[in-house]
């Protein structure tokens, strides 16, 4: 018996640990149903060439974590977000995967990935229609949520301030560039980048109250929902 709670308590110890790390992982298949070739991903992949396996996701399995998928390389193009589940069919996003990255809320995220060359401007991915996905097998990638966020121009959530819905490929547009010093996210997931057209330095913000950007302060120049 003591033997066994020893087992138990380490079992729990070892999924503490692999969740306050945020070691995610997930599973690509080349057919629908989990058939075909597979390949395991447990960190983010810039470019799925690398590994054989770009445009060719037909299903996936995400054991862990909350993943990022995106149409082009660097992650950038249409994306949509992965939750922990089974998807035995990818719809309209199969065979278009190129590359993921896990993502976590707060400025625990991922570190992000700087690129020295823009390879074209981010296309406006187009939404899902909100549907039923069969139950208990994930969520429907791609479906909006109608997330909402407000960048303030100084801590504590005063100055200026810019309420962003859906997304915002250039801050300057909207003479917010390099400005955000607070953030409140109202609703949704928000992927926040130092450079335009969700490029160079990111981190993903959850719903909640940001009093302070920290290294991100009047550096946030793209900013998009990614759930």
């Amino acid at each position: 018996m003591l033997k066994k709670a020893l087992n138990c308590a380490l079992l729990l110890g070892a999924a503490m640990t692999a969740e306050l790390a945020g070691a995610g992982e997930l599973t690509l298949y080349s057919r629908d149903d989990y058939h075909g070739r597979s390949q395991t991903v447990r960190d983010a992949v810039a470019d799925l060439d690398d590994v054989r396996f770009n445009d060719t996701t037909q299903s996936i399995r995400v054991r862990s974590g909350r993943w990022e998928a995106c149409e082009e390389a660097d992650f950038r193009g249409a994306c949509f977000l992965l939750e922990a589940g089974e998807y035995p069919s990818l719809d309209g996003h199969a065979n278009k995967i190129t590359s993921l990255r896990e993502v976590r809320g707060g400025w625990g995220g991922y570190p992000g990935r700087e690129r020295e060359h823009d390879r074209g401007r981010d296309r406006d991915g187009e939404r899902e229609q909100d549907g039923d996905w069969e139950r208990g097998r994930g969520h429907r990638p791609g479906r909006s949520l109608g997330g909402e966020l407000t960048l303030y121009t100084r801590d504590d959530f005063t100055g200026r301030q810019l309420t962003v819905r859906n997304r915002a490929g250039d801050l300057r547009e909207r003479d917010f560039n390099d400005t955000a010093q607070s953030v409140r996210v109202r609703a949704g997931y928000w992927e926040v980048c130092e450079d335009t057209d969700f490029r160079g330095r990111c981190r993903t913000l959850g719903p909640g109250e940001y009093a302070s950007l920290e290294r991100m302060s009047n550096r946030i120049s793209s900013v998009r929902e990614v759930r």
